[in-house]
């Protein structure tokens, strides 16, 4: 793909990112919260577009960069959780906070990002596991089968009993020749 066609998909996945994490914190505040007087903190909606940003490109980046899975996990964690500890958490904590508060949500963050990467990457593996035993299948006795139920013979319209050499290239069709 072209650099612009990278740039176009993180601009619209950070366009969804940021539509849908707001309307979650709407709706979690209209719950939550029993003094709607107050409303929710601009600054604190402003702070989510440069998270959405940086969970784009995390994305786009584990979707399409030519490197190895490990490596793209890791790209992956750094985008993701940085992006939601400087990006969320730093400019919306409170100032009274202790750094032992800040370093229980990073640790409940990453084990909760280590559980979901691991559904992920074990669904990922099991579906390229079954693409590649499905694309490297082919049968050997299907055509062989659908010509003698019709003509009763093989291919060559002989008898297939009489043919031993059928039979053998059947049994040997993955030796060396």
């Amino acid at each position: 793909m072209k650099e612009k066609d990278y740039l176009k998909k993180i601009g619209i996945h950070t366009c969804i990112y940021y539509t849908a994490a707001t309307f979650l914190i709407l709706f979690l505040y209209f719950i939550l919260n029993t003094d709607l007087s107050a409303g929710v903190q601009p600054e604190a909606l402003i702070c989510i577009l440069p998270f959405a940003l940086l969970f784009a490109c995390a994305n786009i980046l584990y979707k399409y960069a030519p490197i190895k899975t490990g490596w793209k996990v890791l790209l992956h964690y750094i985008l993701t959780l940085g992006g939601a500890f400087c990006c969320l958490y730093l400019p919306n904590k409170d100032p009274e906070a202790n750094a032992s508060q800040g370093l229980i949500l990073f640790l409940a963050l990453s084990l909760i990002y280590i559980m979901i990467m691991g559904i992920v990457l074990g669904l990922s593996a099991r579906i390229r596991r079954v693409m590649r035993d499905e694309s490297h299948y082919k049968s050997v006795y299907k055509q062989g089968q659908d010509d003698k139920k019709k003509t009763g013979s093989d291919k060559n319209g002989k008898n297939s009993k009489s043919n031993k050499k059928d039979k053998d290239d059947y049994q040997n069709v993955f030796k060396k020749k």
